[in-house]
């Protein structure tokens, strides 16, 4: 892709991403508070314009693609082909526009990569904090923009998505996850629901709506807890990973399976087979 400013390079917004939900899929929400989720996507769009192809950007992921074949390949090229994505830049635009089956579990390893290299650099990190975007708004759609938490406005939430989104990096830097852009969407997503639950609760506490609620958990939450450790029962006791990924992720997290064969490039039949067959393990 050509480094000089076109028409197609102009920083992306909100709308422009692929595989998500508007931003402002909320109405209620966003005719109570002034979009400032928007500004601050279209903000963090017009600094990776600049900041995904500075020289020491282009090192860092020449260094990274040096030890991956196929991120080799788009950064580097080979001995017949130019190298199609010589920027950070360039990359991550290649990722989101990544569509079907193949070009989207291609993007999906190169997250992987990335995650797993995300310690030689920072930058590595940044990089991917760009790439999640489109998924932390899938994210902030789900969570409603924070409704109901304690963030003033969409903003701040999606403030809050990208801060632990940078917390969920630093953990797992390093590590070799297959399945890692689901993993990390739904780390980011878990602990922010979390946040909201809590918010929640304190506020029924105070109006004294909740009587008791020193003993007794929230019943939504409890019931999400219940399910997760009998999923984890369930794995140690031989059900297959990626049955229980799809059963937790669909039924913890709340994705779709439309969502979930976004994120992980997994066809759709493929995802409702593993569903089906972790829901009979359960119900045995």
């Amino acid at each position: 892709m050509p480094t000089t400013r076109g028409r197609t390079d102009q920083p992306r917004s909100h709308t422009d991403l692929p595989h998500t939900r508007p931003a402002t899929a909320d109405p209620g929400h966003s005719r109570a508070r002034p979009n400032r989720h928007v500004a601050l996507i279209d903000q963090m769009a017009a600094e990776w314009h600049f900041a995904g192809r500075t020289p020491s950007s282009v090192r860092a992921l020449r260094a990274v693609a040096a030890r991956d074949p196929e991120l080799g390949r788009l950064v580097l090229g080979t001995r017949s082909e130019p190298a199609p994505c010589r920027t950070p830049f360039d990359l991550v635009a290649h990722m989101r526009r990544a569509k079907g089956r193949t070009e989207r579990e291609a993007a999906a390893h190169l997250v992987r990569v990335l995650l797993r290299e995300a310690g030689a650099d920072p930058f590595v990190a940044r990089m991917l904090v760009q790439a999640l975007v489109p998924g932390l708004v899938g994210v902030a759609s789900a969570l409603r923009w924070g409704r109901g938490g304690e963030w003033q406005d969409g903003g701040e939430f999606f403030a809050e998505l990208v801060s632990t989104t940078w917390v969920v990096l630093s953990e797992w830097s390093g590590q070799d996850r297959p399945y890692a852009v689901l993993d990390l969407l739904s780390a980011i997503r878990c602990r922010l629901r979390r946040q909201l639950f809590r918010a929640k609760e304190l506020q029924a506490r105070s109006a004294g709506t909740l009587a008791g609620l020193d003993e007794q958990p929230a019943p939504l939450e409890s019931d999400l807890d219940r399910l997760s450790v009998l999923l984890l029962e369930l794995h140690r006791d031989g059900m297959r990973t990626d049955d229980v990924q799809v059963l937790y992720a669909q039924h913890v997290l709340g994705y779709s399976i439309a969502e979930l064969s976004a994120m992980t490039g997994r066809d759709r039949r493929a995802l409702y087979t593993r569903r089906d067959r972790g829901r009979e393990r359960v119900s045995a």
